[in-house]
């Protein structure tokens, strides 16, 4: 499932934690994206389109 955390996006930009937390909201905030996990830190977001494709 396609899942990943700030961490792992921040990563893979090679940014700072606060640039890869707003850049990982304005998704979540269209609902492109959802958090998965309820925690304040440590969050695990879901890429929701693709994984409705994936169980019709």
């Amino acid at each position: 499932m396609p899942r990943f955390s700030v961490e792992q996006a921040r990563q893979r930009v090679e940014t700072k934690i606060p640039t890869a937390s707003a850049a990982v909201k304005l998704p979540q905030d269209l609902g492109i994206v959802a958090e998965i996990t309820g925690q304040k830190k440590n969050r695990i977001y879901s890429y929701r389109a693709h994984v409705e494709l994936l169980c019709g």
